[in-house]
């Protein structure tokens, strides 16, 4: 595989994770501490990633780096929803949880 293949599957990684997060390129930037167009490029294979940036979008997003470059998805979503929920207060929290219970209460029926 050439590198600029490489480049255009992690960058579209990339863009899935933070799709899957509901953050815009500025949002999902700032929140991993990474220039706007920098991820732009990133997520068009135009530039590659470093194990520094890598560090900063797992952190950021609470996932492994093991989506973003070997494709294995095990605990990807399980770990965007936990950093979904993190993003939301207490008050948005507390409708959460009560709509969850909901949905747990009709499925039981």
């Amino acid at each position: 595989m050439m590198d600029k293949d490489y480049n255009l599957i992690v960058g579209l990684r990339i863009r899935e994770i933070r799709e899957t997060m509901h953050l815009s390129r500025e949002k999902f930037s700032e929140k991993c501490d990474i220039s706007p167009s920098f991820l732009s490029d990133i997520e068009r294979g135009k530039k590659s990633l470093t194990a520094k940036t890598i560090y900063k979008i797992c952190t950021a997003c609470g996932i492994t780096a093991d989506y973003i470059i070997l494709g294995h998805k095990e605990g990807f979503d399980k770990d965007v929803g936990i950093e979904i929920l993190h993003s939301f207060d207490a008050g948005q929290l507390e409708h959460i949880i009560n709509i969850l219970l909901e949905i747990k209460n009709i499925s039981a029926k």
